[in-house]
């Protein structure tokens, strides 16, 4: 049961962050009028899958604690992973997201314009590779998570084709 709950969490959280990031944010950039627009409606989506990360994150790191250990190198994998994920939703939350948004409000349509040269337009441009980043190791993660909890589970046995006819 456990293992189910964790595979449609793990499942649940890439699902929200590919659909963010592959389909909401590229959406809003090519179909909104303006660079304002577009980045006001991602922050707010980005925001939701934040607060979803941490929230599966937290989830996940309670239910890996509270099962019982049988295979020790795994639930430390799972752990130290899901620990590392969950930090990196916090940053992107707290650190990350918090001073784009300062910038935006700050600079408003004038920061679409401003020069790479330029202070303000370099430090968001960092940023925003810094949260695509933080994204992308959540979302591989999570996926590499999943593929190691399912391959590693105890009552998954592939069996040979003899094996299949025997049964």
């Amino acid at each position: 049961m456990a293992f189910r709950v964790r595979l449609v969490i793990l499942g649940f959280w890439v699902g929200v962050m590919a659909l963010f990031s592959f389909v909401v944010a590229p959406a809003a950039f090519t179909t909104l009028p303006t660079q304002q627009l577009a980045g006001g409606i991602v922050s707010r989506v980005l925001a939701g899958v934040e607060i979803i990360g941490l929230t599966a994150g937290i989830v996940l790191i309670s239910i890996s604690i509270l099962l019982p250990i049988r295979r020790k190198r795994v639930r430390f994998f799972e752990r130290e992973l899901l620990v590392l994920m969950t930090v990196s939703m916090a940053i992107s939350r707290f650190v990350v997201s918090t001073r784009m948004h300062d910038l935006r409000a700050r600079f408003g349509e004038r920061l679409a314009l401003l020069s790479s040269d330029e202070h303000a337009r370099g430090t968001f441009d960092f940023l925003h590779h810094v949260s695509v980043g933080l994204m992308g190791f959540t979302l591989c993660s999570a996926i590499a998570l999943a593929a190691v909890l399912i391959w590693s589970r105890p009552d998954t046995v592939i069996a040979s084709p003899e094996a299949r006819n025997d049964a």
